[in-house]
């Protein structure tokens, strides 16, 4: 009898056990669906990799994570089943419908940026999310209206179980037990980042990031006393002032462009064109491939030309920031901190309080990466933000096309103001999905120039640049019949490079010209010395100080000397990067590119800018006190004091 009991109890033990089999075994099948629609949609957007054996590494992966979710959730339904089969049924699938919608949406995004989506979601509203995928492919919208209408549809209707066999059963629970023993994957064991992003599991990847996130660093007067002097022993040169404010110091940044421009009675316009993804890969004298920018290219034999200029970001969202303050990063960038950003100064703030009127132009949604929130600050007016806009034709999935955007901006600039004038332009047609007017002819002309070497990226997107190109040469063309032309100082730079798709070369992705061109140029040069675009801001103030009275702050912030005008190859410039997932990439320190786990030297050998593995490990700890005074300082508005 108690034999028979104890057979009865593991019958009713095991009775539910073939419906939920069934339910794992249409999750697992979709999971193997969404890998090989990963695999097309990776072979497609030009990801050059072994993507088929990666996916499908990719589809073990993800049955080693689903694993023991599986076998806890049997419990679950179990327990429903006692109750109501049909409610266990529907509980199980909108729970396995949560996991496969969410790793549809990562996947989609990642076959798009190829970079998984991690933490950096708690920096982006829904509408950013939303913005992004609906721009970045045609294709992206309707497939997720159909996916989320085919979940609906895979939650309320019910499925018809089938006879699973003893086999598949005990298959599912090896792989349930077994799973509990996976220790994850080890990316130091992927030879490219690409490869490891595609074999990692997208949902257990974000959710790792999330719960690895530090957002609370604090210190007692003395440890952060300690940490500032020891952050302050690898800048010698400078004089900080109180470690209270860790990175403050007497602001010293020498005088260069005055050698270099005529000084005018009035004082002179800045206009800062940042130009979205144009990089050295694809643009100067020094470019990858063919460059694209025939117009810039001749601009820059008439101009002050860095040839070893960095960005800091592989986004745009470092841009801004640097550009203008040489800003801290914190977490996921310093304008995603929003109205939470410590007290700051830029060259908006302190020319504002100079007199200049700040202009930021930008054709496409100014609240992408909190912008708006930013240029506010900045006490910048966001030109294009009326509503009137929407309905302009002139523009592709992003926003605004850069040639109406450009010309469109000079009805403002015409106007009879007798302010100086601070104008930011923030381009936006080369970026994906490259949708630009004349796209053929621009492809055309592309294809006939000749090839340093062969593109690792797609002619369209190439030949968008030629057609930024002419939009520069036109805006230029017609700002010279403003009245304040002749007294105007232009800079012109990008965000980054265009494609980071591929990072076999560290410094590639970050590598951007630097241009500055003005009619008050007394001769064009070229300077090799490596820089960045912490560097600009720090110069121009420097000039406008020395040359027409600005009042500038006694101490700042920013950890920069200015731009560099050695005539032979060095490296004096400190900056951070960042990948576009926003985690840190590397520290550019003096004449070292410092990583986590490796030191490297810049070298310029042929004019080609690259990094050599070294044994100096002796700046290794700098990396770890400057995230950790990063954040104490993004967290307790600890850059500058509030001197209102």
């Amino acid at each position: 009898m108690k034999h028979k009991g104890f057979k009865d109890r593991l019958k009713s033990l095991l009775k539910p056990l073939n419906g939920y089999c069934c339910e794992c075994i249409t999750l697992f099948g979709i999971c193997l669906i969404i890998r090989i629609a990963e695999a097309f949609i990776l072979t497609i957007t030009y990801y050059h990799s072994s993507i088929f054996i990666n996916c499908l590494l990719g589809f073990m992966t993800d049955i080693a994570y689903i694993g023991w979710i599986v076998a806890a959730l049997y419990l679950i339904y179990y327990l429903i089943s006692r109750i109501s089969v049909t409610t266990a049924d529907i509980t199980i699938r909108a729970i396995f419908a949560t996991y496969i919608f969410t790793n549809i949406v990562l996947t989609i995004y990642f076959a798009v940026t190829h970079i998984p989506l991690d933490s950096i979601i708690t920096a982006y509203s829904p509408k950013e999310i939303f913005v992004t995928l609906r721009a970045d492919s045609w294709y992206n919208i309707p497939i997720l209206a159909l996916i989320f209408i085919m979940l609906i549809i895979y939650i309320i209707i019910r499925q018809k179980h089938y006879e699973v066999p003893v086999w598949t059963k005990i298959t599912l629970a090896v792989i349930a037990i077994a799973s509990i023993a996976f220790p994850g994957l080890d990316r130091q064991k992927f030879k490219y980042d690409r490869e490891y992003y595609i074999v990692e599991n997208k949902v257990c990847y974000m959710l790792n990031s999330l719960m690895s996130d530090s957002t609370n660093i604090q210190f007692t007067s003395n440890e952060l006393q300690e940490k500032s002097n020891d952050f302050a022993a690898y800048f010698p040169d400078y004089e900080f002032v109180d470690y209270h404010y860790p990175f403050m110091h007497k602001d010293k940044t020498p005088d260069i462009l005055s050698d270099y421009l005529e000084k005018r009675e009035k004082k002179p316009d800045i206009v800062i064109i940042i130009v979205e993804g144009l990089g050295n890969y694809i643009s100067g004298n020094n470019s990858t491939i063919a460059s694209a920018t025939p117009f810039l290219d001749s601009l820059a034999e008439h101009s002050l030309v860095w040839e070893n200029c960095l960005s800091t970001s592989e986004r745009t969202f470092g841009a801004l920031p640097s550009i203008l303050g040489a800003l801290p990063f914190g977490e996921k960038g310093f304008m995603s901190y929003r109205h939470d950003m410590p007290n700051f100064r830029t060259l908006a703030t302190i020319l504002n309080n100079n007199g200049y009127k700040n202009t930021f132009f930008y054709g496409g949604w100014y609240g992408f990466d909190d912008m708006d929130v930013f240029a506010k600050y900045n006490s910048m007016e966001m030109f294009y933000n009326a509503p009137e806009y929407e309905s302009v034709v002139q523009r592709n999935e992003w926003g605004l096309l850069d040639e109406y955007m450009l010309s469109h901006s000079l009805n403002d600039v015409k106007k009879n103001d007798k302010s100086p004038r601070l104008d930011i332009y923030l381009t936006l047609t080369t970026h994906n999905p490259f949708s630009y007017p004349n796209s053929n002819e621009y492809i055309s002309k592309y294809k006939a120039l000749p090839q340093k070497e062969e593109p690792t990226t797609p002619v369209k997107e190439n030949a968008s640049f030629m057609y930024a190109d002419d939009c520069l040469k036109n805006f230029l063309k017609e700002y010279e019949q403003c009245e304040q032309f002749d007294r105007t100082i232009f800079i012109i730079t990008g965000d980054h490079k265009f494609n980071t798709k591929d990072r076999s070369n560290i410094l590639d992705n970050y590598h951007v010209p630097l241009i500055i061109w003005s009619p008050m140029l007394r001769e064009s040069h070229r300077f090799p010395a490596l820089v960045t675009h912490r560097d600009i801001a720090p110069s121009l103030l420097s000039y406008f100080k020395h040359n027409y009275s600005i009042t500038c702050p006694e101490n700042e912030a920013w950890l920069n000397h200015g731009l560099d005008t050695c005539s032979t190859f060095r490296s004096k410039t400190f900056a951070t990067h960042y990948y576009d997932s926003r985690k840190l990439n590397g520290i550019t320190y003096g004449n070292y590119f410092i990583t986590t786990d490796k030191t490297y030297k810049f070298d310029n050998t042929n004019n080609k800018l690259s990094l050599i593995p070294t044994d100096n490990n002796e700046n290794a700890n700098l990396i770890e006190l400057y995230q950790a005074l990063e954040r104490y300082i993004m967290n307790n508005d600890a850059l500058v004091p509030n001197e209102k």
